[in-house]
Parts: structure tokens; C-alpha cells; sequence
């Protein structure tokens, strides 16, 4: 009985592996079998093998990551679009001054005016908003809050306010990236831009610029 269950097992295997069965098993009186090939040729349809890509979130723009995003958005980069029109503004104020004396005093001056608009407001940022901001003004400038810091008040202090920064788990010179770590606020800046999304908040704030003459 177990020789007559073992025969119809292999004529059902060569059936559905497409092997002809008298090339598989020989069947005698006495019931022995006799395996005239042991080795068993499967054809396989061939198959791709692809790098499996890593999806975002389909329903990503749901979420409260996203959606705190773009409220800190429209909080702190507005300061990131004045950091970029007084630096251009600055610029173009420093082409006409050849002395280094003239230069440094003309970029302390704007300095102790950036301090006198911005310090009260920004002391209320949150230090995600500032790790943000950070890497905004490198959007909008070209350049890292440390290179600005560098250029207006030294190596020395640059150097000092990059130390401090660390010990909260950031870095001045922050870049910005967006096509990986600030992609999601790259897509926000975008819809902003189509009106998709509420606008950045605007600043009721001035800077005097005719006191740094």
C-alpha cells in the first residue's frame, strides 16, 4: 500500500512539473522501483529582481509632523527673507568702502541694528524654530548663520556661539537640503508659493536702516 502511495505521488509530481514519467520511475511485478534519474530539471520563468525603493507616507500631508511644520514655516521664515534682504542691502553699502576700518564699523552698526529688531522676537522662538530658521537663512542667503556671524563679528565669536550652539544639538552651519532632510519643507515653501497653503505670517517689525549711517 505505502509502494502504491509513493508510485502515484511521483507520476502526480512529474505531471505538474512537466517531466515526461517514463523518465522518472519503471514500475515490475514486484512492485520495486527503479529511479533511472535523479536529479529533477525544473524550467522557471524568469524573474527581476528590483531595489525596493523607500515610499513616503501616502497620506503624509495628514499628519501632525507636517502640519507643525508649516506652522513653524510661516513663523520664522519670514526672518529668514529679512536676513536676506538686509545682507543683499549690506552688500551693495560695502562695494563703495575700500578702508577696513570703514567696513568693519559700517557692519558693527548693522549688527546693533539687527539686534535692536530681532532680539525680542526671536528670544520667543522655540529651538526647533531656530534649528529651522538656521537652515533658512542658508536657503534664502547661499550662506550658514556661521559664515554671516563670522563676517560680522569675527572667527572668535563665531567659533563661540558654534560651541554653545552644540551643547543644544544643533550647529550654525546647518545646510539647507532639500532633497533629503528639508524635503518636506521645500514641498510646503512650494504650495505656499501656489497658494496651496496659508502664506508666511508677516513681520510688524522695521528695520531703521537710516540710523546705521
Amino acid at each position: 500500500m505505502q509502494n502504491k502511495a509513493l508510485i502515484c505521488f511521483i507520476l502526480l509530481a512529474s505531471f505538474f512539473l512537466g517531466m515526461p514519467t517514463n523518465g522518472i520511475a519503471q514500475v515490475n511485478k514486484t512492485d520495486s522501483i527503479t529511479v533511472l534519474d535523479s536529479n529533477l530539471h525544473v524550467d522557471l520563468k524568469e524573474v527581476k529582481i528590483k531595489a525596493r525603493k523607500r515610499k513616503k507616507r501616502k497620506h503624509y500631508r495628514s499628519t501632525k509632523k507636517y502640519w507643525r511644520t508649516v506652522r513653524n514655516i510661516r513663523i520664522v521664515y519670514p526672518y529668514a527673507e529679512m536676513a536676506n534682504q538686509t545682507i543683499s542691502a549690506l552688500n551693495k553699502e560695502l562695494v563703495s568702502v575700500t578702508s577696513k576700518k570703514e567696513r568693519r564699523k559700517l557692519i558693527r552698526k548693522e549688527y546693533k541694528g539687527l539686534m535692536k529688531a530681532y532680539k525680542e522676537p526671536m528670544m520667543k522662538l522655540k529651538i526647533s524654530q531656530g534649528k529651522l530658521l538656521m537652515r533658512l537663512i542658508d536657503r534664502e542667503t547661499g550662506s550658514s548663520s556661521y559664515d554671516h556671524l563670522k563676517e560680522l563679528k569675527g572667527s572668535t565669536t563665531a567659533f563661540f556661539w558654534q560651541a554653545v550652539a552644540s551643547m543644544f544639538g544643533t550647529s550654525l552651519k546647518s545646510k539647507y537640503q532639500p532633497e533629503s532632510r528639508d524635503w518636506m519643507v521645500e514641498e510646503i515653501l512650494e504650495r505656499m508659493k501656489k497658494g496651496e497653503l496659508p502664506p508666511p505670517r508677516k513681520l510688524n517689525i522695521k528695520l531703521e536702516r537710516e540710523d546705521l549711517k
